[in-house]
This record gives C-alpha cells, sequence and structure tokens, in this order.
C-alpha cells in the first residue's frame, strides 16, 4: 500500500509530538526530582522541614504522586507555639488533574486522590482563636473521589506530651467533593454525593477521669455500626477519693454492638440537624464504681455558667430506639438485670422541647441493697433550660427485690410489676421538686408480692393494682414465721401475735404527694378491709412493758408526717382473740364474727391544733352468738384523752362465753343474757359510767386444774351471784382506775367487769 505525503506529514507530527511529550515527561521528572528540593529548602520559610523518596508526574495520565513524604518540625522551633500537625505518608497520589484549568484558572479538577499509609499527629491548641475567618478561596475544587487508606491519627496536647484521641487503619471515600465561593461560607465548606468510612479502633480521652475505646466503626451515607464500645476509668478508685476531679462519678459502660440505620444530617439555616431512622443496641452494661460529692473545681464552674445549655443542642429525630438485655448498676446498691428499652419517635427542637412518643422498659430486673449511709440533703438548684415531654411511659413484666444490707436475703420482692404514665412533662418547675416530673394516668398492676419484715411476720399479697385515686390489695396476708411458742420466748415484754388475711384492701379517692415544705402527706377518702380473718394471741406470763401504752387519741396525734383518713371500714370479716397464761390448760378465745366497723376522721395531729371527732361504730356477733354493736368516740388533738364508748349485747346465751372462762378462769357459765348495754367516759387516768343488764337462769361451775368441778365452791359462787334480774338491772359503775402499761381494750374489760360485778353480785 502506497503511503501518501499528507498522511506521512501526519505521522511525522504524531510521532514528533509524542516524543516531545515523552521528552517533556522527563524533562518534568528530571526538574522535579533535581531542582524541587532545592526550591522547597531556599524557599520554605515555615516551621515545617518537607522531605519525600520519590515524586512522579506522567503527562499522559495527568497524574502526580509523591513516594514515602514527612512533614516535621524543623530544629529549634516551638511546638507550643508553631506546631500545628505533622507526620508522614507513605503515598500520595492525584490522578485526572486538569493541568490546563488549574494553571489557568486556579481550579483544581481531579478524578481521584488517594492517601495511603499516613501517620498524622495534631497538636490541641493551648488557646482556641476565637476570632472569625473568612475563606480566601478563590477557586473551584472538584474531585471525583477522595481515598484514605491504612491512616493512623493522634490528637495531642499543645506540648506533645500527652495524649487527647488516637485513630487506628482510618479508611474512606468520599465521592463526588466539591468546592467553592458558594460552599465555602457553609458549616461544611464542600458538598458530596456519597461517603464511607472504615476504622479499626479509636482511643479517646473523655475527661480527667474517663476514656473511651471503640473496636471497629464504619459509616455510611446511611449507616453507622460501632463495635466493642467502652468508657472506661483511667483513675484507681483510692486515686479517685483522694484527688480533686472534674467529673464527680467514676464508671463504666460497654456497648457491644451499636448501629444507626436510615441516616441524614447536615446543616439548615446554619444548625445542625441529624435524622436517623432506627438506633439498635444488642445490650449496654452501665456500672457506676464510685461517687462524691461535688468538688470545689466542679462548683466553681458550676458558679460561672451563666446560661444552661440544652439537652440537645442540635435538632434531632429519631424514629426508634432499640436496647437489648442491658444491665445497670450503681455502686452495688442498686442493679437493673436484662432489661430492654424501647424508645419511639425522639424529636428535639433546640430552645423549644424534647418531646419522645414512647419510652418502654421490658422484662426489667431491680435489685436494690440499701447501704448504711447518712443521707445528706439534696440542693434543688437545679435548673433545665429545657422542656421535656413523654406522652407515655411503660414498664413490663418487672421483677424487684429489695435485698437486706448484706445482700442475701430478700426482704420485699414485687412479682410481675406493670406500669403507666402518660403525659410526662419535665421543665425548670418541675426539676426541683421531690418527683422532679408530672404525670397523669397512673396505672400499676403486680403479681405476687412479699416482704419479711424481720424475725416474726411475712407481709404477702397476691397482686396490687393502682391507678390514679383508688388502690387495691388482693389476698392480703401477715403471717408469723415462728409458733407461739417460740415468739413468747423471744419476748423480753409482752406483744401480741397476730395472723392476718383479707381478701382485699382498698384504698379509695387518695391524694399524695409534698406540700410546700416538702413534706410527704396522704389522705383517703375511704380505706375498706373486706372478708379480714384477724388472729390475735397474747401470753400474759410475759411481763408487761413498764412503759405507757398510750391510748390511740395519743398514738395518732404523735404519727410524724400528715395523712387522713376520711372513713375506715371493715367488712364481712372476723376478728380472735386468744389469751394464754402459764396457769391456764389452754388460751381463752373470744370471737366476733361477721364484723362490721365504720370510723370516720382518723388523722396525724403532725402540725395540726385541732380536728374533728373521731367516731367509731362496729356490729358483730360476738362469740358467734350475741348480736353486739358498740360506738366509740374521741377528739385525737385532745391531750387529756377524753373518750366515750358504749354499746349493746343481745340474745347472748351464757354458755357461748365458755371458750374464754374455760380455759383461763376454770369457770362455766350457763343461762341467757337477754341484754346487756353499758356507756362509758373517761380519760387516760380513769372511767366511769352507767352499766345494765336483764338475764335469767344465771349459774356458775368451778373446776379445778384436773378440770374436776369444785362442787363447794360452785354452790357458793351460785349463792353470791344473781340467777335472775327480774328485770333491766342498771347500775352507775364506781370510778376504774386504768393500768397504763395495758392496752385500752383492757381498760374496757375492767369496766365491764366493775359493771358486771355491781349488777351479777
Amino acid at each position: 500500500m502506497k503511503v501518501t505525503k499528507p498522511i506521512k506529514i501526519l505521522g511525522i507530527i504524531a510521532v514528533g509530538a509524542l516524543l516531545l511529550a515523552v521528552i517533556a515527561n522527563v524533562a518534568i521528572n528530571l526538574i522535579i526530582t533535581n531542582q524541587l528540593p532545592k526550591i522547597i529548602e531556599s524557599k520554605n520559610d515555615t516551621a515545617y522541614d518537607l522531605v519525600y523518596k520519590d515524586i512522579n508526574f506522567s503527562i499522559f495520565s495527568n497524574s502526580l504522586s509523591v513516594e514515602q513524604a514527612e512533614l516535621k518540625p524543623k530544629k529549634n522551633v516551638s511546638i507550643k507555639k508553631d506546631i500545628d500537625f505533622f507526620g508522614k505518608v507513605d503515598r500520595i497520589s492525584v490522578t485526572g488533574v486538569n493541568f490546563y484549568e488549574l494553571i489557568k484558572n486556579k481550579n483544581l479538577k481531579a478524578f481521584t486522590i488517594s492517601v495511603i499509609g499516613a501517620d498524622l499527629t495534631v497538636l490541641k491548641p493551648a488557646v482556641r482563636d476565637t476570632l472569625p475567618s473568612e475563606s480566601k478561596l478563590s477557586s473551584i475544587i472538584d474531585i471525583d473521589k477522595i481515598s484514605v487508606q491504612n491512616t493512623h491519627l493522634k490528637m495531642m496536647n499543645a506540648t506533645n506530651d500527652s495524649l487527647f484521641h488516637e485513630i487506628y487503619n482510618f479508611n474512606a471515600e468520599i465521592d463526588g467533593v466539591h468546592m467553592g465561593k458558594y460552599t465555602s461560607k457553609k458549616d461544611i465548606p464542600f458538598t458530596y454525593t456519597d461517603y464511607k468510612f472504615k476504622i479499626d479502633s479509636v482511643y479517646s480521652v473523655l475527661n480527667d477521669l474517663q476514656i473511651a475505646k471503640t473496636g471497629a466503626i464504619a459509616i455510611d451515607k446511611e449507616n453507622v455500626s460501632i463495635d466493642r464500645f467502652r468508657m472506661l476509668p483511667y483513675k484507681s478508685s483510692k486515686e479517685f477519693k483522694n484527688n480533686q476531679t472534674e467529673t464527680n462519678t467514676r464508671l463504666i459502660v460497654e456497648v457491644p454492638k451499636l448501629a444507626l440505620k436510615n441516616t441524614d444530617w447536615g446543616y439548615e439555616n446554619a444548625s445542625l440537624f441529624v435524622n436517623i431512622g432506627s438506633i439498635s443496641i444488642d445490650s449496654i452494661n452501665v456500672r457506676i464504681l464510685d461517687q462524691k460529692n461535688k468538688t470545689v473545681v466542679q462548683q466553681a464552674k458550676k458558679d460561672a455558667e451563666k446560661v444552661v445549655q440544652p439537652l440537645i443542642p442540635f435538632k434531632l429525630d429519631i424514629e426508634e430506639l432499640d436496647i437489648k438485655k442491658s444491665s445497670f448498676n450503681s455502686l452495688d446498691i442498686l442493679e437493673v438485670n436484662n432489661v430492654n428499652i424501647n424508645i419511639k419517635k425522639i424529636s428535639n427542637r433546640i430552645n423549644e422541647q424534647l418531646s419522645i412518643a414512647e419510652f418502654q422498659l421490658n422484662n426489667p430486673t431491680f435489685i436494690h441493697i440499701p447501704k448504711d449511709k447518712s443521707r445528706k440533703k439534696k440542693n434543688h438548684s437545679s435548673t433545665l433550660n429545657d422542656l421535656i415531654l413523654i406522652d407515655k411511659v411503660l414498664v413490663n413484666k418487672a421483677q424487684y427485690f429489695l435485698k437486706d444490707p448484706s445482700g442475701k436475703h430478700n426482704k420485699l420482692t414485687v412479682n410481675d410489676f406493670n406500669l403507666t404514665l402518660s403525659d410526662i412533662r419535665v421543665d425548670d418547675k418541675t426539676v426541683i421538686e421531690k418527683i422532679p416530673f408530672t404525670y397523669k394516668n397512673p396505672q400499676l398492676s403486680t403479681g405476687n408480692i412479699r416482704f419479711d419484715s424481720g424475725k416474726t411476720y411475712v407481709i404477702s399479697s397476691a397482686g396490687m393494682v393502682l391507678n390514679e385515686s383508688n388502690a387495691t390489695i388482693k389476698d392480703f396476708k401477715m403471717t408469723p414465721k415462728i409458733s407461739r411458742k417460740q415468739h413468747a420466748a423471744s419476748l423480753k415484754y409482752a406483744q401480741d401475735y397476730y395472723n392476718l388475711e383479707a381478701n382485699t384492701i382498698q384504698f379509695n379517692n387518695y391524694q399524695w404527694g409534698f406540700d410546700k415544705q416538702e413534706e410527704f402527706y396522704i389522705k383517703f377518702k375511704e380505706v375498706v378491709l373486706n372478708v379480714m380473718d384477724a388472729k390475735i394471741y397474747r401470753d400474759i406470763s410475759v411481763p408487761l412493758n413498764p412503759k405507757e401504752n398510750h391510748l390511740y387519741s395519743y398514738r395518732l396525734r404523735h404519727v410524724k408526717f400528715p395523712f387522713e383518713v376520711e372513713t375506715l371500714k371493715v367488712k364481712n370479716s372476723r376478728l380472735t382473740y386468744e389469751e394464754d397464761s402459764a396457769s391456764s390448760t389452754n388460751p381463752g378465745k373470744l370471737t366476733f364474727s361477721n364484723f362490721n366497723l365504720t370510723a370516720s376522721n382518723l388523722y396525724s395531729g403532725y402540725k395540726r391544733s385541732s380536728g374533728p371527732e373521731t367516731q367509731i361504730f362496729v356490729r358483730t356477733k360476738f362469740m358467734d352468738q350475741g348480736d353486739l354493736e358498740a360506738s366509740w368516740q374521741f377528739n385525737i388533738m385532745d391531750r387529756s384523752e377524753k373518750f366515750n364508748i358504749n354499746g349493746n349485747l343481745k340474745n347472748f346465751p351464757a354458755p357461748a362465753m365458755n371458750p374464754f372462762l374455760k380455759p383461763y378462769l376454770n369457770v362455766k357459765a350457763d343461762g341467757k343474757i337477754d341484754q346487756m348495754s353499758f356507756n362509758f367516759s373517761g380519760n387516760n387516768d380513769r372511767a366511769t359510767g352507767n352499766y345494765a343488764m336483764n338475764f335469767e337462769n344465771l349459774k356458775m361451775t368451778l373446776f379445778n386444774k384436773e378440770n374436776k368441778e369444785r362442787k363447794f365452791l360452785t354452790n357458793a359462787a351460785n349463792m353470791v351471784v344473781r340467777t335472775d334480774t327480774d328485770g333491766f338491772k342498771k347500775a352507775e359503775i364506781k370510778t376504774v382506775e386504768r393500768t397504763k402499761q395495758k392496752s385500752f381494750f383492757n381498760f374496757l374489760w375492767l369496766c365491764i367487769m366493775q359493771g358486771l360485778k355491781q349488777t351479777v353480785i
């Protein structure tokens, strides 16, 4: 084939151009290799020395690469004043550079910038520059991809002798980077189309007490994942307690895996916003190791802060936060295990409010071990420059254990604890109150409850249901842990021995809270005990306490907090009292069946000078036979303890008293009491009043210890005792002196016995 002349000319031009390009490429590389170090050395008036092993330029690919470069402080410079950072890098390469655009218009456009194997140290300035500055950038930067590989970063203090932060094996890819005059004025001075970051691990000093460590971190435009996050103390317990610190809590936080999905962030009207679809945390373990009171440093810092910052200083929206199987331990006093936390629709608006649609704690186990430490009164001077609103708080299927101080035995156990609160509000006013938030529509329910009150009793319930103004305790029991004999043997002074049960205890229309003096108060419109079975036993062979056994008015008057019960009712119940002595064959027994009581105006005398009269009305079957009604009145605020009690007993067969008389007094009664009435008035010292009886065929039989009839004494007694009253026998009883070591009911019994003496004999 014959080559034409024009083709030859074009070929010669192409070969020439190629040869020229090769020569230019070689020449430029020779100049860079030989002359650039001299230029840098002669023109470098900075505090840094720049050295490198090799630099290559390719005119064919418009690329530039630098091998094993190092930027280091010059000798005799002040690191504290002159140096901001230093380091070295294995390779820097730039490809696809438009050199014509760069030289003519000072616009950098490139395909890729790649940084490989960098090891950089950044120095934190001793004094932060607070003067605003404007960017002098007059060119445009457009880079398709920036790649950073295998980079090690450190932040040190200004003198380079104390580590603040360290990042291991940092890798990044940022696509579509653009920077210009418009972007330079923004908070993020460039735009991008996509990004990815990967880090092997991070070390960070949070404050003068705590550090943070992580495992792998992966970040892209929509997702963030962090492995093995740990917040750890780097000072021992002894160093913490014996030295001043800026923080007053030493703790450990461990999060094995954290994932954020569907994330978006940026700036809107110069304000940061963060949107997160979901946050998933496989577990959190928080342990508070030590705590101490506010230090001098902390107080001075707080006093200097005149403006309280918002809790979250940026716009935040999170659709859902889910935390699985987490635990919390505070000084081995309160421990929470196996809790699953779910929070929905978190929304924060700066200087407006932080709102949450729903906050759930699922399946938590609370363990409380009280410590014998004196509590200092809290200073309620805290302020909250925020409004927190939570639509609903739910605690589901919780277990609660209150331990003894040793942590070995359960004092209180609450199973299947469920709680709902609505419309929770926390603000500047509520945060200084005893309860630092307001709420509506509380709903609480539990499974079995068990309280070990000590060596004698266990108190239990099948559960409790509570709302804003009413509460019900189901299947209440107060059960002895020891026998009657063991109880009596353990006593220095006589005490009653109880065994109580009630189908339900209802608290209707109650109010509670803290008054202006921050003192707790509680008021009940009505308290109802339904189907109670109360068994009371006393061994009178145990000596009485020499101290005065105060009357009920005195006891109520000296309760040390405000409480009121407008009406107390005991319905369809049974009361049994047994009394034993060293000489009795069996305990004497008194029974009150179908027992119904209504009491009004029960209250404490705390900070009172007057109050309404207390009224108690009882209707019952005495010894399962006679109809007994009684009315009892006293004024709690009357310091003379004045009272009046009156009653009637009708249709009572005398043999019904034998369960008490026979074992206790070795006496058996026969006959019938048609009616017995009494009306006694008294005070803390003595009582008088009226007593009346109508009985027929009354006879007494006396027995010895071997349960054999003592006929002579029986005949003698029946000669003294009236058989019939022939109508209603009335008597004004002689004054009865109170034995102050004994109860009110012993005082009443003495009055009745005095009336019996004056009507039967």
